[in-house]
């Protein structure tokens, strides 16, 4: 599958994201807490304070199964917690994970997880995904924000959709178009789902039944070998 986009797989990642309502959140106490009535930084500081004792366990259990999985010593990682957010980085990826308002609902928080791998999935073990006690659902590759500068937003927003329709064309599948924010996204017959968002400038991409950094790498390079074979390309061939 082409798109004919100026795809940059240099900055490709896996992500999650889950909104939840901050009610839900590990640490909120129904008749002790109240959620916020809006948003702002009141609110952010304390969705925070809800989040940290569980946002501060995963970025532990991630540290500690990278040591047990992938053998390596405390030397060879570190780890990072700051407030909404915390970090792992290992010689095979880059993990961090965030906590903050849900932009489109005040009312809910949103959890954001990120993995960079900086070794070929290939040469990772087959459990390698367990690392994470939240999978990864989606690969994001950026394209070049400037997709034809001679082009207006809406010109180019035009030309996004066409190329979806086309690729439904000729391999079936249904496209949905919101033109307001600017994001397009192919549902395929498999249950793929390509999406490009043109305000960020960036292609992401989730397989119906496939999770898990490793896991969904692999499958989008045998699924869409146009697409992902590049990002593998990019990365190194052997485990550090």
């Amino acid at each position: 599958m082409s798109l004919e986009l100026e795809l940059e797989p240099a900055g490709a990642f896996l992500r999650q994201r889950r909104s939840t309502a901050i009610v839900e959140l590990p640490g909120f106490v129904r008749g002790r807490h109240r959620p916020p009535r809006g948003g702002g930084r009141g609110a952010e500081i304390f969705i925070h304070e809800l989040g940290a004792e569980a946002l501060g366990a995963e970025v532990q259990a991630i540290y500690t199964a990278s040591k047990r999985v992938l053998g390596l010593r405390r030397r060879q990682l570190s780890r990072a917690l700051a407030d909404g957010g915390g970090n792992v980085e290992a010689p095979h990826f880059q993990y961090a994970i965030e906590l903050g308002l849900d932009p489109e609902d005040p009312l809910r928080a949103l959890w954001q997880r990120r993995v960079v791998l900086l070794v070929s999935p290939s040469s990772l073990p087959a459990d390698f995904d367990e690392l994470f006690p939240v999978p990864s659902d989606e690969l994001v590759v950026p394209f070049a924000a400037e997709l034809d500068p001679e082009a207006s937003p809406e010109q180019r927003f035009d030309r996004i959709v066409e190329r979806l329709e086309d690729f439904a064309d000729l391999h079936g599948g249904e496209v949905e178009e919101d033109e307001s924010l600017g994001r397009a996204s192919l549902m395929t017959p498999d249950g793929s789902r390509i999406a490009l968002d043109l305000v960020g400038g960036e292609l992401s991409l989730q397989i119906l039944g496939v999770d898990g950094s490793r896991a969904l790498l692999l499958e989008a390079v045998r699924r869409f070998e146009d697409l992902a074979a590049p990002i593998v390309a990019g990365l190194p061939t052997h485990s550090a």
